[in-house]
């Protein structure tokens, strides 16, 4: 039965370079990133993240406990914020805009596996979150999507397609809720 199963053997097509490199940034997060208290230290973060060759503007915050597979496929605009405990699986290119809201335990997932075939090949397909976006909590955005300016994702929305600009979108799969209307105060 073994012998049947043999030319299924997943093949990792991960270089040893990106292994060892992901190895010392794991080290690092766990030594120095996520020991830091979530009211200070933020800017620390902020630093550990730009030596890994995250692309973040000004005025971002980043708790501590959210943690970014691949800092080097992360770019942030400014006043931007990853909430506690957010999973940036970022295989592949996340690029979130300015003003961003990624709120607590939110998962972004640029990496999945192939189904057509029973070797599973790793797939990898970049991010985009656009400008003025508040992601609720415990959303999941699948590889390969665009989230336009201005739209809100409701939590625990599971957003499979591209979210159009300035709408809401909410549920399992995330379907369209309304417009959203912003009034200038």
């Amino acid at each position: 039965m073994a012998s049947e199963f043999s030319k299924y053997k997943y093949v990792d097509n991960l270089s040893k370079k990106n292994k060892l490199i992901r190895l010392v940034w794991t080290t690092v997060w766990w030594l120095l990133f996520r020991p830091t208290p979530r009211w200070c230290l933020n800017a620390w973060r902020i630093f550990l993240l730009r030596i890994f060759g995250a692309k973040i503007g000004v005025g971002n915050r980043v708790a501590p406990s959210c943690f970014v597979w691949a800092p080097w496929n992360l770019e942030m605009g400014d006043y931007s914020v990853l909430a506690d405990d957010v999973d940036c699986y970022s295989m592949d290119r996340i690029s979130i805009g300015s003003k961003v809201a990624v709120s607590q335990r939110t998962f972004l997932c640029a990496g999945t596996h192939d189904i057509s075939s029973l070797l599973r090949p790793l797939v990898t397909k970049p991010i985009t979150i656009g400008n003025h976006v508040w992601i609720c909590a415990e959303a999941f955005i699948a590889p390969g999507v665009n989230i336009g300016n201005g739209s809100i994702v409701g939590a625990r929305a599971v957003v499979t397609k591209n979210v159009s600009e300035w709408i809401v979108v909410a549920g399992n799969p995330a379907t369209f809720i309304k417009a959203r209307q912003v009034n200038e105060t």
